[in-house]
């Protein structure tokens, strides 16, 4: 499986870079922003990509709203320490489910467990389900459809 790792911090990308190859994850490339990331992710074709939220130039929320777009979406896991505050999940809950939200500082095992559940299922859609005619009820995520 191929990753596209996604953060402004070098420590944490070099740390990000070590558990998912620990995980078995090739790492195809590193970007410091959401604009480098979607040149990256256009070009790498990666199966993830994980996102810092808080980054300059596009953020992670917007990067991942674009990254949907794409003709090839990757899954996505979106890695920050805004991730821990429900408040935040909580607003981005009608398009961003709330296992592709991962705290840091990062833990090999729960790491693992995110990407098992994110890895599972199809690419979010665009525009999200709550955006669709009839609103989240009629999603299909997971239902194998």
């Amino acid at each position: 499986m191929r990753a596209l790792i996604v953060d402004d911090s070098p420590r944490v990308r070099s740390e990000l870079r070590q558990l998912l190859g620990r995980l078995g994850w090739n790492i195809v490339g590193e970007a410091v922003n959401g604009v480098e990331a979607l040149e990256m992710a256009e070009e790498l074709k990666p199966d993830l990509v994980t996102l810092d939220i808080i980054m300059p130039e596009m953020d992670g929320i917007e990067c991942y709203r674009e990254l949907r777009k794409l003709s090839q979406p990757p899954r996505c896991l979106l890695i920050s320490v805004l991730a821990a505050e429900s408040r935040v999940v909580a607003a981005y809950s009608q398009e961003i489910l709330g296992s592709h939200f991962l705290k840091k500082p990062v833990q090999e095992k729960e790491l693992r467990e995110r990407l098992d559940e994110v890895m599972s299922m199809p690419p979010l859609p665009y525009p999200p389900p709550s955006e669709l005619p009839g609103g989240p009820e009629h999603e299909a995520l997971g239902s194998g459809e």
